[in-house]
């Protein structure tokens, strides 16, 4: 079936076709089936009620041919306020990988969408003199008692805290371009922060991510949380590749996080344990982390890396 949406927002192809219809109360109850589970029973009806608002009826994605992106059509996004505020921020995989490559040398290093700062407070403990910002003001509130700088808003707000004649050595976004409908204006408003010799790290989940074995978690074809108002974008390694490219930068790695398959199964295990109320139960859970390990040994090869795709890459020439 083909779209008469325009072109690719990764690597502009035209060859671009729908690939799922969802209804909104589909995203929705999904939602409501994870804050059930999870015990946030006073979030279930404000949340449902503020993406009920904010969603159409029905949500299509579209794939490009070329690069395999996959684009939510429309693409309604959550506002800073309304965006859930229960969200976690783990220590990732990615964060570690990129304080390796940072080097030794200190760096001045800029975050988007540092959240509670778990990211800044790995690269300033390795030497690096880093920034963040972040729309949510309960995450920089904690990032800040943390002693660490990090800015609420936008580039306007960066500039009032540090300067508009500040350069950054790197930036780094991680689990954020997924949230962005127009990449190009990300890209462009991170141009004139960047120093001639500027670095890139980002990161967002991969289409081979285990978490899609999850099913109590499943709305439709992906994670209840892979849909609008969430995400509006589901990258693939070569849709990263080309839009970054196309942005100037040259690209040094693109790879997918590695599978443990211990913290897969453990993770799928612990869903179906609290989804089915049996967390508590020593045993029970033991034997939905022994389900965890089957369905992972069942899965085809589509659904056997870790949950994010990473790229780093340098300014290129000209850019």
């Amino acid at each position: 079936m083909t779209t008469t949406a325009p072109a690719c927002v990764a690597c502009g192809s035209r060859e671009l076709s729908i690939v799922e219809t969802i209804a909104a109360i589909d995203i929705v109850e999904a939602w409501r089936r994870e804050d059930r589970a999870v015990g946030a029973d006073g979030l279930i009806d404000l949340r449902a009620g503020e993406m009920l608002a904010l969603l159409p009826k029905k949500i299509q994605f579209v794939r490009c041919a070329r690069c395999g992106l996959e684009m939510a059509a429309p693409a309604p996004v959550w506002s800073a306020a309304a965006y859930p505020r229960d969200q976690s921020y783990p220590i990732r995989w990615e964060f570690l990988r990129t304080v390796e490559r940072l080097g030794s040398k200190p760096k001045d290093v800029l975050e988007l969408g540092c959240g509670t700062g778990e990211f800044l407070a790995l690269a300033a403990a390795a030497g690096h003199r880093a920034v963040g910002i972040d729309f949510s003001d309960r995450a920089v509130e904690k990032a800040r008692t943390r002693g660490l700088l990090a800015v609420c808003g936008g580039f306007d707000a960066l500039q009032q805290h540090v300067g508009a004649d500040v350069r950054f050595d790197a930036v780094v976004f991680f689990q954020l371009i997924e949230h962005i409908a127009d990449p190009d204006a990300l890209f462009a408003a991170i141009a004139p922060w960047m120093r001639e010799t500027s670095r890139l790290f980002l990161s967002c989940p991969g289409p081979r991510r285990f978490t899609r074995l999850i099913v109590e978690q499943q709305a439709g074809r992906s994670d209840f949380w892979d849909y609008p108002p969430h995400h509006v974008l589901r990258w693939t390694l070569p849709a990263l590749r080309a839009c970054v490219e196309r942005h100037g930068w040259e690209v040094e790695a693109a790879i997918e996080e590695p599978l443990s398959w211990v913290a897969a199964s453990s993770q799928i295990g612990m869903v179906r344990a609290i989804y089915g109320r049996h967390a508590d139960s020593g045993l029970r859970r033991r034997i939905s982390i022994g389900v965890g390990w089957l369905r992972l040994l069942a899965a085809a090869s589509t659904h056997r890396a870790g949950v994010s795709l990473y790229l780093s890459a340098r300014r290129g020439e000209g850019s």
